[in-house]
């Protein structure tokens, strides 16, 4: 007698997992991603995917630098996401990708490094916070025109 309401228990979880998973692949409200793709190879999608997590990473250590009043690591967190990380860009990358990826990435690492000289002469916490965001409304216009593909 046992047997018989798990059976029906699992039975009926199985049917509904099965019926929620129909629902959602199935769904018309389902995102579809409509950004512009960038096909690259190995080398330039490897360079690109490298510089935005290193991006994320030095933002997250200059925001927890600024937690603590701490302009100098926030510039030192910041310096590396300016121009500087152009230096080993691959050759044809800038010919591979549009424009409109590069209108906005060029200017990003200006912005880095004009933040990074502003903290490390000791612009306030806030407004340091400020420029960053200004400057991370790029990073929200490249993710949502664009997506990396591999060639």
């Amino acid at each position: 007698m046992r047997n018989t309401p798990l059976k029906l228990t699992v039975h009926s979880m199985v049917i509904g997992i099965t019926v929620i998973l129909t629902v959602f692949s199935n769904s018309s409200w389902a995102e579809k991603d409509n950004r512009e793709a960038i096909v690259l190879d190995d080398v330039n999608r490897t360079f690109i995917l490298h510089e935005m997590r290193q991006n994320v990473s030095g933002l997250q250590q200059a925001i927890t630098a600024l937690s603590k009043d701490d302009m100098k690591g926030a510039a030192s967190a910041l310096r590396p996401l300016g121009m500087q990380s152009m230096a080993n860009i691959p050759p044809d990358l800038m010919s591979t990708v549009p424009d409109g990826f590069m209108q906005i990435g060029m200017p990003l690492h200006l912005a880095f490094d004009k933040i990074a000289d502003a903290a490390g002469k000791g612009a306030s916490t806030k407004d340091i916070l400020s420029s960053i965001g200004v400057a991370m409304n790029r990073c929200v216009a490249c993710h949502t025109a664009y997506r990396i593909e591999p060639k």
